[in-house]
């Protein structure tokens, strides 16, 4: 009996080995180690999954652009062009105009502080944010649908 294995590497390698004798379990087992110590059987490497951040996680887009800024603008002043431009390198597309509506309205909701004119608009974190008091004065925007509905 005779066997011929010719492996073909990704990276255009070439590896050829041939076993010739009569007792097939002694040429099975040869065949084996060889292909064993190729490294034929093992697993390819694990992609690893890019991890969880907090603003990949779900809810509305505004609640996600809200995370994304803790977490990206946490000490420092910035405009709406400055957050699209850090939300489309690291999360998804998004317009300009709808990130201006949603500055404006956590401003308006206290999230955010806000200086200069309607051209030159630059916002960062509340300071009751930053402390981590926000969310005990101001519940998310669900909780406070309820509540506001249960005073009716």
């Amino acid at each position: 009996m005779k066997i011929r294995i010719e492996i073909f590497e990704d990276n255009g390698g070439k590896s050829t080995f041939e076993f010739e004798g009569a007792e097939q379990t002694a040429i099975r087992e040869k065949v084996i180690n060889f292909l064993n110590a190729s490294n034929v059987f093992s697993e390819p490497e694990a992609v690893q999954a890019p991890p969880i951040r907090a603003w990949d996680v779900g809810g509305t887009l505004m609640e996600r652009l809200s995370i994304f800024i803790r977490y990206e603008f946490q000490d420092t002043w910035f405009n709406s062009q400055s957050l699209r431009e850090r939300y489309e390198t690291l999360v998804d597309d998004i317009k300009l105009s709808t990130v201006s509506t949603y500055l404006s309205r956590m401003h308006r909701d206290g999230l955010l502080e806000r200086k200069g004119n309607r051209n030159n608009r630059h916002y960062r974190l509340s300071s009751k944010v930053e402390n981590g008091i926000f969310e005990e004065v101001h519940p998310p925007a669900g909780m406070r649908a309820e509540i506001k509905s249960a005073h009716r």
